[in-house]
């Protein structure tokens, strides 16, 4: 099984995680890395190192927030050393819950592009649209 870790700034990666035990459970070798603020990157590097340990995963999907951010960079260099992990930045739920169902399936490069392609796609906004007029509602569908 692919080992997913979510790693960012202040509390991001824990609240994430919350959102994900809320809607799906807790799940098996998830790892969660916050960066504090008293916290150097020595110390994120080594408490990013620590989570994989713990975890015993064959490969790893890292979630992080900002690309070129400290989490991201720090996930990218022991991404370097280690060829079974992979980096993301730009973490939303929607992608995390793509990857959670999927990636007992799915190689780690497959991993990777569906959660790109998942995060890409929940992207929304909201337009409020002038009702034209009322014989052009389509009743049927109560809209």
């Amino acid at each position: 099984m692919t080992g997913i870790m979510i790693i960012g700034h202040g509390k991001f990666a824990e609240g994430i995680n919350s959102v994900i035990e809320l809607i799906a459970g807790k799940q098996d070798k998830l790892a969660v890395v916050n960066f504090l603020e008293e916290e150097s990157t020595e110390n994120l590097a080594e408490n990013i190192r620590q989570k994989m340990r713990e975890l015993e995963c064959d490969d790893y999907l890292i979630f992080t927030d900002i690309a070129g951010a400290s989490p991201f960079k720090k996930s990218v260099e022991i991404s370097l050393k280690e060829k079974n992990a992979e980096v993301i930045a730009g973490t939303n739920v929607p992608m995390l819950m793509e990857i959670l169902f999927k990636r007992n399936d799915l190689s780690l490069k497959e991993l990777k592009d569906e959660a790109v392609k998942t995060g890409k796609n929940q992207i929304k906004t909201f337009t409020m649209k002038k009702k034209e007029s009322s014989a052009e509602v389509n009743n049927e569908d109560g809209i």
